[in-house]
C-alpha cells in the first residue's frame, strides 16, 4: 500500500464527497461518525478542516494540540471493540507521523497554502480510516490483500515534492538526486512485492516505512544528529521499537539494520572519518529513526 494514494483517496471522500454519502443510510451513518470525530476534536462542521485550517493560518498547530484527544478517540474504539489493536496502533501511528509533518511545516510559525491543504487532505484521510473502523485496502486482519504499483504510481508526485524541497533550498540537488535513486529502487522492491499479486501486511510495513524516511529526508531534518550522539540515537531507536506499533516482523528487521549500524558506528569511533561518512552514517541513522518511529 502506497501511503499517498491512500491518503488522496480518502481524502476525497472526506473533504469533497459528503453529497454522495448522504444518498443511503450507511453513508449516512458513516458521515455522523466522520462529523462526529471532526466536531469533537475542532469544532468543525461535517467534512471540512475550516476550523484547524484557520488555526495553520494563525501559525498554530493543532494537530499537536489536539492529539491525546485523537489518540483517545482510537483507544475507545479499541475498547469497544469496533477497531482491533492492531488498526488502533496504526491509526494512532500515522496521526504520529503526521503531527511531525505538521511540526516541520510550521517550524517556521507559518503554514503555506499548500502546506495547510497538504495537511487538511492528509487528516482528513484519518479521519476516514477512524469513522470507516479500518483501511480501505482491507489489511486489517492481518493477511495480504490484492494490491497495485502504488509506490511507481506516485514517482510523478515525489519527484515534484523533491525539485521543490531543492527551489526552496530544504535540501541539495545531490541530495535530491539520491533521493530519486532511492526511490526507483524503491518502485523495484515494490515490483518485486507484486510478483504474487498480493502486499502482506510486513511488506505494507516496509514500504510504508521506507516511504516515511523519504519525507524526513525532503523535510531536510537534522534535529537529531545536532543534540544527540550517534550511540546515543541508536540507543533511542531501540527503546522506541516495543511502542512503535510496526509488526513483529517489522520490529525483527529494524533490529538487524540497528545492529548493522552499530557496528559501522564503533568502527568509525577508531578511526578520523570523512565528511562523506559522517554524513553517510547520520543519513543511515536518520531514516533508521524515522522507520522506529523514534519520537523527538
Amino acid at each position: 500500500m502506497n501511503k499517498y494514494s491512500t491518503i488522496a483517496a480518502a481524502a476525497a471522500m472526506t473533504v469533497m464527497a459528503g453529497p454522495a454519502l448522504a444518498q443511503t443510510t450507511t453513508g449516512q451513518s458513516q458521515r455522523d461518525r466522520i462529523g462526529a470525530i471532526f466536531g469533537t476534536l475542532f469544532g468543525d462542521r461535517l467534512g471540512a478542516t475550516t476550523s484547524i485550517e484557520a488555526q495553520w493560518a494563525a501559525g498554530r498547530t493543532p494537530l499537536a494540540t489536539q492529539r491525546n484527544q485523537f489518540e483517545s478517540r482510537v483507544d475507545s474504539e479499541v475498547r469497544m471493540g469496533t477497531l482491533s489493536q492492531a488498526v488502533g496502533a496504526r491509526i494512532k501511528a500515522d496521526y504520529d507521523a503526521l503531527v511531525q509533518l505538521e511540526a516541520r511545516y510550521g517550524a517556521d510559525q507559518r503554514f503555506t497554502t499548500q502546506e495547510r491543504t497538504d495537511l487538511a487532505d492528509r487528516y482528513g484521510a484519518l479521519t476516514q480510516v477512524l469513522a470507516d473502523r479500518g483501511y480501505a485496502n482491507g489489511s486489517n486482519s492481518g493477511g495480504g490483500v490484492v494490491a497495485t504499483a502504488d509506490v511507481a504510481n506516485g514517482r510523478a508526485e515525489f519527484d515534484t515534492r523533491v525539485n521543490a524541497a531543492v527551489t526552496a533550498r530544504r535540501i541539495t540537488r545531490v541530495e535530491a538526486t539520491r533521493l530519486k535513486v532511492d526511490y526507483a529502487a524503491l518502485v523495484q522492491t515494490e515490483a518485486g512485492y507484486l510478483r504474487d499479486g498480493v502486499i502482506s501486511d510486513s511488506e505494507r510495513d516496509d514500504l510504508d516505512s521506507r516511504l516515511d524516511t523519504f519525507d524526513a529526508r525532503i523535510a531536510g531534518s537534522t534535529n537529531a544528529s545536532t543534540v544527540l550522539t550517534p550511540r546515543a540515537r541508536l540507543d533511542a531507536i531501540m527503546r522506541a521499537l516495543p511502542s512503535s506499533g510496526l509488526s513483529t516482523a517489522a520490529q525483527a528487521q529494524l533490529r538487524v539494520e540497528q545492529q548493522d549500524i552499530s557496528r559501522l558506528e564503533a568502527a568509525y569511533a577508531r578511526i578520523n572519518v570523512t565528511a562523506d561518512e559522517r554524513a553517510y552514517l547520520d543519513r543511515r541513522l536518520g531514516e533508521l529513526e524515522v522507520r522506529a518511529r523514534v519520537r523527538r
